[in-house]
């Protein structure tokens, strides 16, 4: 059962009927990013950068209480055990499926304390795009050498999936640590014959901490950097162990108004930026290279 079957399984009878019999027809599941489901409004999917929500003639509306039980079963009845992710905005299912949590938050000023009345579910589905990183995989490996990279785009261009191809293919013969703080990186189909070691669920700063002092990896990988990463990212990366990272930025100078990003940047943790960009509907990617080598590609 694929990550999209899944979702379709946890529906109520309406949802599922009308849902299978959409991805039944000719729909490309590998152009699918997510699956986007609401109380009392249209639930859509988004296919090839397109969002649909009409299905057979029909939109698809869920109640309270569907969306109550979708989680439910989303989660195999243990919704407390995600309790404290979902405060955060999101749960990650096995498979590396993420659902994004929208819905009415109890918090005391400062903290969400818990999160009631789901009205909304947005499961962003992983896909294993073998050969993304083909034409970039030139420049973080270079003979028995590999480079650090940060790369920045916009949510929703495929910067996971892209690191999810680079940790697979250099982890066929290179010992690499993947700090998978959400669970989203690892896919069976992709890593089941790597050298890949998975820090699931740790902290990214703490988990490129732990992989520098303990794993004596070639190369570590991790999604998604915050502020709060870089005085940890720093003090590892004095260790010479190279780092490939995302991060969510339209453009390489909004990026260095970022004071974390800019300490990265004055500290020469990633020897390229790259901007990614994809355009609608396509699996190729597109880059924009700045070499801190002092050289523009």
């Amino acid at each position: 059962m694929d990550a999209i079957d899944k979702v379709i399984f946890c529906l109520p009878e309406k949802g599922r009927r009308l849902l299978a019999a959409f991805f039944a027809g000719a729909v490309n599941r590998k152009k699918v990013s997510e699956i986007r489901l609401r109380a009392n409004m249209p639930s859509s999917v988004t296919y090839e950068e397109r969002n649909i929500s009409v299905f057979g003639g029909q939109e698809i509306i869920f109640t309270e209480n569907d969306m109550r039980s979708i989680l439910a079963r989303l989660c195999e009845e243990s919704v407390h055990t995600y309790g404290s992710a979902m405060n955060e905005g999101y749960i990650t299912l096995s498979g590396g499926l993420r659902v994004g949590v929208c819905g009415k938050a109890v918090s005391d000023g400062a903290r969400i304390l818990n999160v009631r009345e789901v009205s909304s579910l947005a499961v962003r589905i992983p896909q294993a795009l073998a050969g993304a990183s083909a034409e970039i995989l030139p420049l973080i490996v270079k003979g028995q050498r590999l480079y650090s990279a940060l790369f920045y785009a916009l949510p929703g261009v495929g910067k996971t999936t892209l690191i999810r191809d680079i940790a697979a293919k250099i982890g066929a013969k290179r010992r690499v640590a993947v700090v998978d703080s959400r669970g989203e990186i690892y896919m069976r189909e992709m890593f089941g014959h790597t050298l890949c070691d998975f820090l699931d669920g740790y902290p990214k700063g703490v988990g490129i901490e732990i992989a520098t002092r303990t794993l004596s990896p070639e190369l570590i990988v991790c999604d998604e950097i915050g502020e709060g990463d870089a005085e940890k990212i720093i003090s590892s990366q004095n260790t010479g162990v190279p780092l490939i990272a995302t991060v969510h930025g339209a453009t390489l100078g909004s990026l260095m108004m970022r004071p974390g990003v800019k300490k990265l940047y004055e500290a020469g943790v990633f020897r390229y930026y790259i901007g990614v960009s994809r355009p609608a509907g396509s699996q190729k990617y597109s880059f924009e290279v700045k070499d801190t080598a002092g050289v523009n590609v």
